[in-house]
């Protein structure tokens, strides 16, 4: 085996300095970076030193100077020595340990969207990350050293969506709480719903974007080939999100609405009814509806370890059901 000393580097997008005490995990920090001072600064810059596309909307400043929030990672792993035997060569392909060095990749990138994820369920904003770079340090056989640089490119991220994710301070111990709480076998129930939401963030396109938001909450609050979906999604989310017969009416001909707007959208591609406003609007109930979730998965693994997402729909489908009859929705 042999040790690797990695370093991980990147821009988290559209945040502000709030998140500086936001405790990641697995080893990462968050920093505010000036510009200057930025390792991998000629990856975000062009060749007159002008920040690029994909991060001038992220860029912050104080007394003339930009600035980035960043994360930043440093830590040593190991890799396996390829098997020398007899009359086989080894190739520079060998020495260069691609596979490994993918799958350690592969293995934070991972680590990295789940923890974003959480990040959108918490708060709204466009927070996350365009590229990571990666730069490994090895020494072959006692004396190749080696340098292995790199990126991976998040290629579907919404870099236009000016929204900032910022947390008043008093939310920043429970955001902290909240990755801690939600990082397990719960998230991974709920996971296919919570990537179809984040795939509707990243769209730029706003009834794009929209649709997909309402696709999550047909993969979470119906049954399969369920028939009158407008009006079962519509009473299942008022009666889930709402207390009061007031509020929960008003929720109700809100989604009937909203559902129609997706249909006209997505079947007569007649979008004109789904303004940036309503995206919003949208994007809020969802999140409400994924965080009720989360924390009936999480009940529910509490109560049998081995519990399936199904269980958990089915279940909660049959409440949902009572509840819209005793509403009289």
């Amino acid at each position: 085996m042999e040790n690797v000393q990695v370093t991980i580097d990147g821009i988290i997008l559209y945040c502000d300095e709030s998140i500086q005490g936001l405790q990641l995990g697995n080893g990462y920090s968050i920093k505010k970076v000036y510009l200057k001072d930025i390792s991998f600064k000629n990856k975000i810059t062009d060749g007159n030193g002008k920040i690029n596309i994909n991060y001038m909307g992220s860029s912050l400043s104080d007394d003339n100077e930009i600035y980035f929030m960043c994360i930043h990672k440093e830590e040593s792993y190991q890799i396996q020595l390829p098997q020398t035997r007899h009359g086989i060569r080894i190739t520079g392909k060998d020495l260069m340990w691609e596979n490994q060095l993918d799958s350690y990749k592969d293995k934070e990138i991972e680590y990295l969207n789940r923890q974003i994820s959480l990040l959108h369920l918490f708060e709204k904003g466009n927070i996350g990350y365009k590229e990571i770079f990666f730069e490994h340090h090895f020494t072959v056989m006692g004396f190749i050293n080696n340098t292995q640089k790199q990126t991976s490119n998040s290629v579907t991220k919404n870099i236009v969506d000016n929204t900032f994710f910022s947390l008043a301070s008093e939310k920043l111990n429970a955001c902290n709480q909240f990755l801690q709480n939600n990082n397990g076998r719960e998230f991974d129930l709920l996971k296919n719903c919570i990537d179809e939401f984040t795939w509707g963030l990243e769209q730029v396109d706003i009834p794009t974007g929209f649709e997909q938001y309402t696709t999550t909450l047909e993969m979470i609050l119906l049954n399969t080939n369920q028939k009158g979906k407008k009006e079962v999604l519509s009473k299942r989310v008022a009666v889930l999100l709402e207390d009061d017969s007031v509020s929960i009416l008003k929720l109700y001909e809100k989604m009937k609405n909203f559902y129609r707007y997706r249909s006209e959208s997505l079947h007569e591609g007649d979008g004109r009814n789904i303004t940036n406003s309503e995206l919003k609007d949208m994007e809020g109930i969802v999140r409400r509806v994924l965080l009720e979730y989360l924390d009936l998965c999480k009940s529910a693994i509490q109560n049998n370890v081995s519990s399936t997402w199904n269980e958990v729909k089915n279940a909660k489908i049959t409440d949902l059901m009572n509840a819209v009859g005793i509403a009289n929705l």
